[in-house]
């Protein structure tokens, strides 16, 4: 077993170890080192691949607060993600007409189908 390996296996029993004595509940905040040292450690796990939920069960906490710890870590500045637009005609055969009702997919898989063209445009401007 690799030394990063190691480090990283007792990493994750300290902060099991840490969290398990937190007292939880509706208004509870953590402890602003502790939730530093899980935001480092969640953060190179899902560069190896690990999903919220399993990164939070592991770790005994909600999947949501750790996004959000996660996520508050991350540069203010919006992701450029690239975009791709297909002609209706590449796939299903029919024309884009100006009526046809358009379909938004997200990053985080969010799905919204019968949007008009108004509709998809607002939605992306509002969450940016």
């Amino acid at each position: 077993m690799s030394s990063a390996r190691t480090m990283m296996d007792r990493e994750f029993e300290q902060l099991r170890r840490a969290l398990s004595r937190i007292e939880r509940g509706r208004g509870r905040r953590y402890p602003e080192l502790l939730r530093e040292r899980v935001t480092r450690w969640a953060s190179a796990r899902r560069q190896r691949g690990a999903r919220w939920p399993e990164l939070a069960r592991q770790l005994g906490i909600s999947a949501e607060s750790l996004r959000r710890w996660v996520g508050l870590e991350l540069p203010g500045a919006p992701a450029v993600v690239p975009v791709e637009i297909v002609a209706a005609e590449a796939v299903d055969g029919a024309g884009a007409g100006a009526g046809r009702p358009l379909r938004l997919l997200t990053r985080a898989g969010h799905r919204i189908e019968g949007l008009s063209i108004a509709d998809a445009l607002e939605i992306v401007r509002v969450l940016g």
